[in-house]
């Protein structure tokens, strides 16, 4: 294109006479230059250099006043996506303890899922923005579930369902059958020692087997976390059985990954006082019953 002082000042409206150019050559290109002579250029559209070859020669100049009418277009206001999640003012849950729940929903000792949800909705932290989604998934399979979930994500359970309707999450947790059973952690013992004592005793009479370790696993979910390191040390002092030695090996990661989510989640303050999980043992007058 060659525009000219001259021809701007015979052209004042630069778009419009581009549009009529484009116009012009689109009507050409459809019929083709074969049938239909190319039309000489309107005042300030002519090609620097002139092809002799008519489809070429047309190509250049609609290259030319595409390129104009580009040039001329203002940028509008950017569309917006999706309206931005919900502020949450309280602060993020620490890495651990995103990394313990991460292996939680993975399937790795699942049993302390409820105390992961318990610990940290007491102590008004939020999840890891990058498992709400698995979170709100997994709700919809497990209604108890999905109603812990989304008291301890916030008003962001909403949003991200409104936001990304792909996922088919819904915006309001499911209504609870009658028959659910609440998704907490298991209700602690009123003697924590005495089920230290009975767990140590079924590894003595090798009572621990596989089939038995469901049971065992809500026993070190549920007793005291003040036990837990007496729980951890019986374990290590069980004697060798092949009949126990998986149960045993179970229960004691169980029990050590217990100590660390506590650990990463703190301890919520209430009527008891903090437990100490690296607390030295009880002395001889507990109910637990150490090997030689």
């Amino acid at each position: 294109m060659n525009v000219a002082p001259n021809d701007l000042a015979a052209t004042p409206d630069i778009g419009a006479s581009a549009a009529r150019e484009w116009a012009t050559l689109v009507n050409t290109a459809l019929l083709g230059t074969d049938r239909r002579s190319l039309p000489p250029p309107q005042a300030g559209w002519e090609s620097l250099v002139a092809s002799p070859d008519a489809a070429i020669e047309l190509l250049n100049r609609a290259a030319a006043v595409a390129t104009a009418r580009r040039a001329g277009v203002q940028p509008g206001e950017p569309a917006l996506l999706m309206v931005p999640a919900p502020v949450d003012a309280r602060p993020m849950c620490s890495i651990e303890a995103a990394a313990m729940l991460s292996r939680l929903l993975r399937g790795e000792h699942d049993v302390l899922l409820p105390e992961w949800f318990s610990l940290c909705q007491r102590a008004r932290l939020q999840v890891p923005f990058h498992l709400i989604p698995s979170l709100l998934l997994r709700g919809g399979r497990q209604p108890a579930f999905d109603h812990v979930a989304r008291a301890v994500i916030g008003e962001r359970a909403r949003w991200l369902a409104e936001a990304m309707p792909d996922l088919r999450i819904r915006p309001t947790p499911a209504p609870l059958p009658a028959d659910a059973q609440p998704f907490l952690p298991p209700a602690p013992p009123p003697d924590s020692g005495a089920v230290v004592t009975v767990i140590s005793a079924a590894f003595l009479e090798r009572l621990a087997t596989w089939a038995a370790a469901p049971q065992l696993r809500i026993a070190v979910a549920a007793i005291d976390a003040t036990w837990l390191a007496a729980l951890v040390l019986e374990l290590n002092r069980a004697p060798f059985h092949p009949v126990t030695e998986r149960t045993r090996v179970e229960l004691l990661g169980l029990a050590q990954a217990r100590r660390d989510l506590i650990g990463s989640l703190g301890w919520s303050p209430d009527s008891s006082p903090e437990p100490s999980l690296d607390s030295p043992m009880p002395d001889a007058g507990t109910r637990v019953r150490l090997q030689p």
